[in-house]
């Protein structure tokens, strides 16, 4: 016997539902579509091979914190503040060795000829004589006092100080980047998934259309509108794979390789409002705390010791030298050779008198520095607090906006059932379904990216407020499917 099975049009969410007491199977569309329900041999096991084939999907997804480990091993922007930090570290050292003691040795080995041409001096009356000489000098300089080497070594270690923050907020840019990326692909998958269901369901309507035309139920109007909401939504199809291939690359920059599949986030996120829910203490936080304005201060203290440290041109040095000399000379006009030491012990006191103008045009120059380093902290300070503000309220108001389109969903899809029947009534026209299909696709967008930007924006506030890190992800990461 065959198998009785009906079909009937209704609204369904993603997914495959598997009833083993009574071997009832549905299997959903995405998002919409036709739902088919029988017991049948042949389509309990489409449904099972249909579930097969999602579950393996799903278990090889990537989530946020694998698409993290691999963007740090290969963002190439994270890289280079990373080389950065390496390579500012080894200023202390390098600005301490200004001040430590220079051991210099150096070995002379020469052959002298000398010839007499002409003398008034009886003991150099003619001849000549070719001997070796051998000079070695020991020499150590220790500084005493050098103002410009120790400005500079001020200087140094408020350069890593400023160097690690500047590492720490490359490393929250990269989490916010990466989780960006993640949702970005996330929402253009969505996009792409709600335009090829809403241009499934037009093609429906459109067939269903054209039966009444050709019955003489529905005028020719109503069969171009039909037509050409389905073409537009072709070219929204085309636009929605664009877009989606475009933030899949631009996920790839960031890890380095293209991941194919990524795990989707619940609808059932938590909504939690921000502790302490007062914006103020968030802004006065960030502007106390983030890691760039961080970076920013020391970059201030960085420029106002470089003044001091090109004025310091202008300071007398004072040095202890001790050289040890041994000359060995094999040969003399006099016809015998001698081996000489000698050991010197002097202070030096170096005054500079005039240089050019050279140490003014530096000191000019790094006071310019200094005041363009107080400009951009003062820049990075407004932005910081109006990132922290806007932060504060994408929370506050993702939640509301949220539950609210949550709501729309839902009353689109009854507005959609009810326009449905009632064209089917003979009560509303195609062009009505069609802008109720329009409307609940619309309203299904804007509540899935509406997820996805409450998520970045519990980031962002972290990230405004530096305390950004991998447990805020890994919160995220929970929220996944």
């Amino acid at each position: 016997m065959p198998v009785r099975s009906r079909v009937r049009q209704e609204r369904v969410s993603q997914g495959i539902m598997f009833n083993k007491r009574n071997h009832q199977i549905r299997i959903a569309a995405i998002h919409g579509g036709i739902v088919a329900s029988g017991n049948g041999k042949r389509v309990r096991a489409l449904a099972i091979a249909c579930v097969a084939a999602l579950a393996a999907t799903t278990a090889h997804g990537e989530d946020l914190i694998d698409v993290y480990a691999m963007a740090r091993q290969s963002d190439p922007t994270f890289l280079a503040a990373r080389n950065e930090l390496e390579a500012l570290s080894t200023a202390e050292p390098a600005a301490r060795s200004a001040l430590l003691p220079l051991i210099t040795f150096e070995w002379d080995k020469n052959r002298t000829r000398q010839n007499i041409l002409s003398s008034t001096n009886a003991v150099f009356a003619s001849g000549g004589s070719t001997y070796p000489t051998d000079n070695r000098i020991l020499t150590l300089t220790q500084p005493i006092f050098r103002l410009g080497a120790w400005k500079g070594y001020e200087q140094a270690k408020v350069k890593v100080r400023q160097a690690t923050a500047v590492f720490g907020a490359a490393e929250q840019d990269l989490m916010l980047r990466t989780a960006a990326a993640y949702l970005n692909v996330l929402a253009a998958r969505d996009s792409l998934s709600f335009a090829e269901a809403e241009r499934a369901s037009i093609k429906s309507q459109l067939d269903l259309v054209q039966q009444r035309y050709t019955s003489g139920l529905v005028t020719v109007v109503g069969l171009y509108d039909a037509k050409a909401r389905y073409a537009l939504k072709e070219s929204d199809v085309i636009a929605a794979q664009r877009d989606l291939n475009d933030q899949e690359q631009a996920l790839r920059e960031i890890t380095g390789s293209v991941v194919p599949r990524i795990k989707p986030v619940r609808d059932d996120i938590l909504l939690e409002q921000p502790s302490p829910s007062n914006i103020n203490t968030w802004v006065d936080s960030a502007l106390e705390k983030n890691l760039v304005l961080e970076g920013r201060r020391l970059g201030v203290e960085v420029a106002r010791v470089e003044i001091d440290r090109q004025r310091a041109g202008h300071a007398p040095s004072l040095d202890l030298v001790a050289t040890g000399n041994r000359k060995d000379t094999g040969g003399s006009l006099f016809g015998g050779g001698s081996v000489v030491e000698t050991n010197d012990l002097m202070l030096r006191l170096t005054v500079p008198i005039y240089s050019g103008g050279l140490v003014i045009a530096l000191t000019k120059e790094a006071s310019a520095r200094h005041l363009q380093a107080q400009n951009l902290l003062e820049r990075d300070r407004r932005q910081v607090e109006r990132q922290a503000r806007a932060a504060y309220e994408g929370v506050t108001s993702g939640i509301v906006r949220v539950r609210a389109l949550g709501e729309s969903v839902v009353a689109q899809e009854s507005a959609r059932k009810l326009k449905e029947e009632g064209y089917r009534s003979g009560l509303q026209t195609v062009l009505a379904v069609l802008d109720a299909e329009r409307d609940l696709y619309s309203a299904r967008r804007d509540s899935a990216k509406a997820r996805y930007e409450f998520l970045l924006n519990r980031l962002r506030l972290k990230q405004a407020v530096g305390t950004l890190n991998e447990d805020d992800l890994a919160a995220i990461n929970k929220s996944l499917q």
